[in-house]
């Protein structure tokens, strides 16, 4: 009759004749043991990131005050509905009431809201979708004036426009620029608004610490009989681009 032995019959052996007990090594990164037994691969869960780590909330940087917007909120995100809130401040004095949606798109919406010192800002929501798949069936365009967009990356001085004009509101008009990953708002002022600025001027909109510009607001000077107005841009970065289309599903 043949004899089954076990492994622990086989260690007990051993043991009784002075032999050594083999070592019992094992390597699940290579899913084997020291018996040659192989073992199902470890799983592993992918990590990538949240989406609360996507954070654009910036300011306007003009600590010189030279148009007078010193850390006036101009991007933020909201990630409930998913759509960026571009905030375009008002100079001083202006007052802007209607609100609204963009004709051909009327889930892009326009409303005035006010800070807590009780300046305007002219706030324009973007679902998320726009600016990262772009907009193609409007044709691309410059400012008013004719001016490629300021303050915009190489090659994105044309980007499609939805325009909308008020006669009422001192002729003021609303030009929003949209790209790949790219947008502009362009808000027209009233003369008796325009800043006393000989030059167009730029500034940065940068996060919380100052460490990176997401965007930039410029004044733009009245030219050939065009008002002067407020035009700001901002680009989203690739990483947080990424992180948006898998997160809603683009």
């Amino acid at each position: 009759m043949k004899t089954k032995i076990t492994l622990l019959s086989l260690v007990t052996l051993l043991t009784a004749c002075g032999g050594t007990v083999p070592e019992l090594k094992s390597s699940v990164d290579q899913g084997q043991t020291g018996l040659g037994t192989t073992l199902p691969d470890t799983p592993t869960t992918p990590t990538s990131p949240n989406i609360d780590s996507v954070d654009m909330k910036s300011r306007v940087d003009d600590s010189s005050n030279k148009m007078g917007f010193n850390n006036a909120l101009a991007l933020d995100i909201d990630k409930t509905r998913g759509e960026f809130v571009i905030m375009l401040p008002m100079p001083s004095g202006v007052v802007f009431t209607p609100s609204g949606t963009f004709t051909q798109y009327p889930d892009i919406s326009f409303t005035p809201v006010f800070d807590g010192t009780g300046k305007m800002k002219m706030a324009v929501r973007v679902p998320i979708k726009y600016v990262l798949r772009g907009i193609t069936t409007v044709p691309a365009t410059r400012l008013p004036n004719g001016d490629p967009l300021p303050a915009m990356p190489a090659g994105q001085n044309e980007l499609p426009s939805l325009a909308l004009s008020f006669p009422s509101n001192n002729n003021t008009k609303i030009n929003l620029y949209i790209g790949l990953s790219a947008f502009g708002l362009f808000m027209t002022l009233p003369d008796n608004a325009a800043l006393p600025l000989p030059i167009n001027i730029t500034l940065p909109i940068k996060n919380a610490d100052k460490s990176k510009t997401y965007g930039y607001l410029t004044y733009v000077n009245a030219k050939n009989g065009y008002q002067p107005g407020l035009f700001l841009s901002g680009v989203v970065p690739p990483e947080f681009a990424r992180i948006l289309e898998d997160h809603f599903g683009l």
